[in-house]
Protein backbone atom coordinates (compact mmCIF):
# COMPACT_ATOMS: atom_id res chain seq x y z
CA UNK A 1 0.00 0.00 0.00
CA UNK A 2 1.44 3.28 -0.84
CA UNK A 3 2.36 5.56 1.98
CA UNK A 4 0.39 8.78 2.37
CA UNK A 5 2.26 11.85 0.45
CA UNK A 6 3.80 14.05 3.12
CA UNK A 7 2.18 17.28 3.61
CA UNK A 8 4.52 20.97 3.23
CA UNK A 9 4.03 23.24 6.03
CA UNK A 10 1.67 26.07 5.12
CA UNK A 11 3.78 28.74 4.65
CA UNK A 12 3.13 31.96 6.84
CA UNK A 13 1.98 34.91 4.94
CA UNK A 14 4.07 37.63 5.08
CA UNK A 15 1.84 39.89 6.75
CA UNK A 16 1.15 37.38 9.78
CA UNK A 17 1.12 38.34 13.12
CA UNK A 18 2.11 35.87 15.93
CA UNK A 19 -0.54 38.34 18.77
CA UNK A 20 -1.13 41.71 16.96
CA UNK A 21 -1.65 43.63 20.37
CA UNK A 22 2.18 42.20 21.23
CA UNK A 23 3.40 43.47 17.75
CA UNK A 24 1.58 46.61 17.92
CA UNK A 25 3.14 47.33 21.37
CA UNK A 26 6.71 45.78 20.31
CA UNK A 27 6.77 48.68 17.54
CA UNK A 28 5.39 51.69 19.88
CA UNK A 29 8.86 50.95 22.26
CA UNK A 30 11.62 53.41 21.45
CA UNK A 31 15.23 52.11 20.82
CA UNK A 32 17.22 53.29 23.68
CA UNK A 33 20.70 55.36 23.13
CA UNK A 34 22.47 52.76 25.04
CA UNK A 35 21.95 49.58 24.27
CA UNK A 36 24.40 47.85 27.83
CA UNK A 37 22.86 50.11 30.47
CA UNK A 38 19.22 49.86 31.62
CA UNK A 39 16.91 49.06 34.67
CA UNK A 40 19.12 47.93 37.68
CA UNK A 41 18.56 46.82 40.86
CA UNK A 42 20.16 49.58 42.74
CA UNK A 43 17.43 51.76 41.42
CA UNK A 44 14.08 49.58 42.59
CA UNK A 45 12.82 48.98 46.00
CA UNK A 46 13.78 45.52 46.51
CA UNK A 47 12.97 43.96 50.30
CA UNK A 48 15.06 41.20 51.25
CA UNK A 49 15.16 38.70 53.67
CA UNK A 50 11.43 38.96 54.25
CA UNK A 51 9.88 37.67 57.52
CA UNK A 52 6.21 37.48 58.55
CA UNK A 53 4.52 37.07 61.88
CA UNK A 54 1.71 37.71 64.18
CA UNK A 55 0.96 39.01 67.46
CA UNK A 56 -2.80 37.94 68.47
CA UNK A 57 -2.87 38.77 72.37
CA UNK A 58 -1.71 41.56 74.31
CA UNK A 59 0.92 39.33 75.88
CA UNK A 60 2.28 38.56 73.04
CA UNK A 61 2.70 41.75 71.89
CA UNK A 62 4.14 43.77 74.42
CA UNK A 63 8.10 42.89 74.29
CA UNK A 64 9.95 40.32 76.36
CA UNK A 65 13.54 42.22 75.80
CA UNK A 66 14.53 45.49 74.58
CA UNK A 67 15.67 44.06 71.04
CA UNK A 68 11.80 43.81 70.05
CA UNK A 69 12.38 47.97 70.87
CA UNK A 70 15.35 48.49 69.24
CA UNK A 71 16.61 46.35 66.07
CA UNK A 72 18.30 46.33 63.11
CA UNK A 73 15.74 45.68 60.48
CA UNK A 74 12.82 47.31 59.15
CA UNK A 75 9.75 46.36 60.48
CA UNK A 76 6.25 47.14 58.78
CA UNK A 77 3.20 47.08 62.02
CA UNK A 78 -0.30 46.84 60.49
CA UNK A 79 -3.03 46.31 62.69
CA UNK A 80 -6.08 44.62 61.52
CA UNK A 81 -8.11 43.94 64.57
CA UNK A 82 -7.99 46.03 67.97
CA UNK A 83 -6.29 49.85 67.77
CA UNK A 84 -3.23 50.97 69.82
CA UNK A 85 -0.57 53.19 69.97
CA UNK A 86 3.05 53.43 69.28
CA UNK A 87 5.95 55.61 70.88
CA UNK A 88 8.93 56.50 68.22
CA UNK A 89 11.17 58.81 68.54
CA UNK A 90 9.63 60.35 71.12
CA UNK A 91 6.59 61.02 68.91
CA UNK A 92 3.05 59.56 70.34
CA UNK A 93 1.10 58.12 67.42
CA UNK A 94 -2.70 56.08 67.62
CA UNK A 95 -2.64 52.82 65.35
CA UNK A 96 -6.51 51.57 63.91
CA UNK A 97 -7.24 48.70 61.96
CA UNK A 98 -6.50 49.22 58.36
CA UNK A 99 -3.23 51.75 59.03
CA UNK A 100 0.14 50.64 58.49
CA UNK A 101 3.46 51.87 60.05
CA UNK A 102 7.02 51.46 58.65
CA UNK A 103 9.73 51.40 61.73
CA UNK A 104 12.96 52.20 60.27
CA UNK A 105 16.09 50.46 62.03
CA UNK A 106 17.58 51.90 65.35
CA UNK A 107 14.49 53.57 66.05
CA UNK A 108 13.54 53.00 69.54
CA UNK A 109 10.18 52.30 70.02
CA UNK A 110 7.21 50.70 72.25
CA UNK A 111 3.01 49.91 72.11
CA UNK A 112 0.93 51.96 74.56
CA UNK A 113 -2.61 51.65 75.17
CA UNK A 114 -3.54 47.91 73.99
CA UNK A 115 -6.84 46.76 75.18
CA UNK A 116 -7.08 43.26 76.83
CA UNK A 117 -8.83 40.77 74.26
CA UNK A 118 -7.87 39.32 71.27
CA UNK A 119 -5.93 41.46 68.47
CA UNK A 120 -4.56 40.54 64.83
CA UNK A 121 -2.14 42.41 64.20
CA UNK A 122 0.69 41.43 61.28
CA UNK A 123 4.25 42.26 61.01
CA UNK A 124 6.85 42.35 58.29
CA UNK A 125 10.62 42.60 58.80
CA UNK A 126 13.04 42.99 55.96
CA UNK A 127 16.22 44.61 54.69
CA UNK A 128 16.17 46.95 51.88
CA UNK A 129 19.04 47.48 48.65
CA UNK A 130 18.04 50.82 48.45
CA UNK A 131 16.79 52.56 52.21
CA UNK A 132 16.62 55.96 51.00
CA UNK A 133 13.70 54.99 48.65
CA UNK A 134 10.97 54.90 51.53
CA UNK A 135 12.27 58.07 53.22
CA UNK A 136 8.58 59.38 52.84
CA UNK A 137 7.38 56.75 55.66
CA UNK A 138 9.61 57.58 58.25
CA UNK A 139 7.05 58.55 61.16
CA UNK A 140 4.28 58.63 58.50
CA UNK A 141 1.82 55.99 58.95
CA UNK A 142 -0.85 55.29 56.22
CA UNK A 143 -4.03 54.60 55.41
CA UNK A 144 -4.69 51.29 53.63
CA UNK A 145 -7.59 51.74 50.85
CA UNK A 146 -9.07 48.65 49.26
CA UNK A 147 -6.43 48.21 46.62
CA UNK A 148 -3.71 48.07 49.37
CA UNK A 149 -6.07 45.07 51.24
CA UNK A 150 -6.24 43.15 48.06
CA UNK A 151 -2.19 43.73 47.44
CA UNK A 152 -1.80 42.69 51.29
CA UNK A 153 -4.09 39.72 50.58
CA UNK A 154 -2.01 38.20 47.60
CA UNK A 155 0.80 38.49 49.60
CA UNK A 156 -0.48 36.50 52.57
CA UNK A 157 -1.62 33.74 50.28
CA UNK A 158 1.65 33.77 48.41
CA UNK A 159 3.31 33.04 52.57
CA UNK A 160 1.26 30.59 52.96
CA UNK A 161 2.01 28.80 49.75
CA UNK A 162 5.85 29.76 50.85
CA UNK A 163 5.41 27.44 54.01
CA UNK A 164 5.27 24.30 51.98
CA UNK A 165 6.26 25.24 48.39
CA UNK A 166 10.04 27.77 48.62
CA UNK A 167 9.90 28.26 45.26
CA UNK A 168 6.91 31.02 46.30
CA UNK A 169 9.73 32.85 48.30
CA UNK A 170 10.55 35.09 45.30
CA UNK A 171 6.75 35.96 44.81
CA UNK A 172 6.74 36.98 48.71
CA UNK A 173 9.52 39.26 48.06
CA UNK A 174 8.23 41.07 45.04
CA UNK A 175 5.00 41.13 46.96
CA UNK A 176 6.50 43.09 50.11
CA UNK A 177 8.22 45.11 47.49
CA UNK A 178 5.11 45.73 45.59
CA UNK A 179 3.10 47.18 48.97
CA UNK A 180 5.98 49.16 49.55
CA UNK A 181 5.90 51.31 46.76
CA UNK A 182 1.99 50.98 47.12
CA UNK A 183 2.34 52.96 50.46
CA UNK A 184 4.32 55.32 49.17
CA UNK A 185 1.48 56.72 47.28
CA UNK A 186 -1.24 55.75 49.91
CA UNK A 187 -2.42 59.04 51.91
CA UNK A 188 -1.06 59.88 55.20
CA UNK A 189 -3.38 58.44 58.75
CA UNK A 190 -5.57 61.85 59.69
CA UNK A 191 -4.98 61.99 63.26
CA UNK A 192 -2.43 59.17 63.72
CA UNK A 193 -0.11 61.58 65.40
CA UNK A 194 -1.69 62.19 69.18
CA UNK A 195 -0.97 64.26 72.04
CA UNK A 196 0.03 62.43 74.85
CA UNK A 197 -0.54 63.18 78.35
CA UNK A 198 1.77 64.83 80.37
CA UNK A 199 2.62 61.62 82.36
CA UNK A 200 2.95 59.80 79.28
CA UNK A 201 5.15 62.14 77.91
CA UNK A 202 7.46 62.42 80.81
CA UNK A 203 7.95 58.76 80.89
CA UNK A 204 8.31 58.33 76.61
CA UNK A 205 11.27 60.95 77.50
CA UNK A 206 12.90 58.93 80.42
CA UNK A 207 12.70 56.02 77.92
CA UNK A 208 14.08 57.59 74.89
CA UNK A 209 16.89 58.93 77.38
CA UNK A 210 18.02 55.84 78.94
CA UNK A 211 18.44 54.62 75.51
CA UNK A 212 20.29 57.29 74.13
CA UNK A 213 22.26 56.65 77.00
CA UNK A 214 22.95 53.17 77.11
CA UNK A 215 23.97 53.32 73.72
CA UNK A 216 26.03 55.82 73.89
CA UNK A 217 27.81 53.84 76.51
CA UNK A 218 27.42 50.57 75.52
CA UNK A 219 31.10 49.95 75.77
CA UNK A 220 31.29 50.76 79.46
CA UNK A 221 30.29 48.89 82.67
CA UNK A 222 27.14 51.03 83.67
CA UNK A 223 25.24 50.73 86.57
CA UNK A 224 21.40 51.47 87.24
CA UNK A 225 23.14 54.06 89.57
CA UNK A 226 24.90 55.62 86.43
CA UNK A 227 21.49 55.54 84.94
CA UNK A 228 19.40 57.46 87.63
CA UNK A 229 21.88 60.12 87.86
CA UNK A 230 21.95 60.86 83.66
CA UNK A 231 18.52 61.37 84.25
CA UNK A 232 18.11 62.88 87.52
CA UNK A 233 15.37 60.34 88.42
CA UNK A 234 15.43 57.40 91.24
CA UNK A 235 16.48 54.15 90.85
CA UNK A 236 12.89 52.60 92.20
CA UNK A 237 11.40 55.29 89.26
CA UNK A 238 13.51 54.19 86.40
CA UNK A 239 12.90 50.28 87.25
CA UNK A 240 9.20 51.11 87.49
CA UNK A 241 8.69 53.05 84.42
CA UNK A 242 10.77 50.37 82.16
CA UNK A 243 8.91 47.58 84.02
CA UNK A 244 5.37 48.88 83.24
CA UNK A 245 5.90 50.18 79.89
CA UNK A 246 8.28 47.90 78.16
CA UNK A 247 7.57 44.63 80.12
CA UNK A 248 11.16 44.01 81.16
CA UNK A 249 13.17 44.89 84.13
CA UNK A 250 16.22 47.50 83.61
CA UNK A 251 18.74 45.25 84.30
CA UNK A 252 17.56 42.98 81.51
CA UNK A 253 17.44 46.09 79.32
CA UNK A 254 20.81 46.56 79.71
CA UNK A 255 21.90 42.82 79.42
CA UNK A 256 19.97 42.46 76.71
CA UNK A 257 21.31 45.55 74.76
CA UNK A 258 24.85 44.10 75.49
CA UNK A 259 24.39 41.10 74.33
CA UNK A 260 22.08 42.38 71.20
CA UNK A 261 25.25 43.83 70.17
CA UNK A 262 27.48 40.60 71.14
CA UNK A 263 25.73 38.43 68.52
CA UNK A 264 25.65 40.99 65.78
CA UNK A 265 29.35 41.29 66.09
CA UNK A 266 30.51 37.82 66.82
CA UNK A 267 28.71 37.26 63.25
CA UNK A 268 30.33 40.50 61.43
CA UNK A 269 32.85 40.13 58.83
CA UNK A 270 36.18 40.47 60.28
CA UNK A 271 35.67 37.79 63.01
CA UNK A 272 36.89 40.11 65.58
CA UNK A 273 37.93 37.98 69.21
CA UNK A 274 35.74 37.11 71.58
CA UNK A 275 37.92 39.03 74.28
CA UNK A 276 37.24 42.22 72.34
CA UNK A 277 33.84 41.65 71.54
CA UNK A 278 33.09 41.53 75.63
CA UNK A 279 34.93 44.50 76.31
CA UNK A 280 33.27 46.34 73.26
CA UNK A 281 29.87 45.21 74.92
CA UNK A 282 31.21 46.59 78.16
CA UNK A 283 31.31 43.43 80.21
CA UNK A 284 34.33 43.30 82.52
CA UNK A 285 35.70 40.02 81.14
CA UNK A 286 35.19 37.46 78.65
CA UNK A 287 34.35 35.28 81.01
CA UNK A 288 31.48 37.63 82.38
CA UNK A 289 30.27 38.17 78.80
CA UNK A 290 30.68 34.19 78.02
CA UNK A 291 28.64 33.41 81.16
CA UNK A 292 26.06 36.04 80.16
CA UNK A 293 25.78 34.91 77.15
CA UNK A 294 25.42 31.28 77.24
CA UNK A 295 22.89 31.97 79.90
CA UNK A 296 20.77 33.78 76.75
CA UNK A 297 21.96 31.99 73.94
CA UNK A 298 22.14 28.32 75.26
CA UNK A 299 25.61 28.02 74.15
CA UNK A 300 28.78 30.00 74.48
CA UNK A 301 30.19 32.97 72.22
CA UNK A 302 32.56 30.37 70.38
CA UNK A 303 29.32 27.84 69.38
CA UNK A 304 27.31 30.76 68.41
CA UNK A 305 30.34 31.76 66.34
CA UNK A 306 30.85 27.86 64.48
CA UNK A 307 27.34 27.41 64.32
CA UNK A 308 26.75 30.19 61.95
CA UNK A 309 27.33 30.01 57.83
CA UNK A 310 28.83 32.55 55.98
CA UNK A 311 26.15 33.49 54.23
CA UNK A 312 23.32 33.31 57.12
CA UNK A 313 25.63 35.10 59.62
CA UNK A 314 23.70 38.16 59.34
CA UNK A 315 20.48 37.14 59.15
CA UNK A 316 20.53 34.88 62.27
CA UNK A 317 22.95 37.88 64.09
CA UNK A 318 19.29 40.04 64.09
CA UNK A 319 17.66 37.67 66.13
CA UNK A 320 17.26 38.87 69.69
CA UNK A 321 18.68 37.08 73.05
CA UNK A 322 15.18 37.21 73.54
CA UNK A 323 13.85 35.44 70.34
CA UNK A 324 16.49 33.32 70.25
CA UNK A 325 15.78 32.10 73.77
CA UNK A 326 11.92 31.41 72.65
CA UNK A 327 12.97 29.47 70.01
Amino acid sequence: MPSPARRSPPTPRADAEFHPALAAKVRRLANPVDLFSGAKLENILLAQNVVLFKRTSVAELKPQGVTHNYHHRFELVIPLRQPGRIHVDGADYALAPGHAFLIFPHQFHHYLDLADGALTWLFITFELTNPALVQPLRNAPRALGAADAAALEELLDAQLAAATDANRDFEVIIRVSSLLQRLLGAPVARDARSGEPAKAKVQGEILQSINRYVRAHINEPLTIADLAKHTGYSISHLRAVFRRELGVSLGGYMRDSRLSLGTSLLAAPGRESIERIAQACGFASIFAFSRAFKRAMGVSPREYRKSLPPASAAATASKSPAARRRA
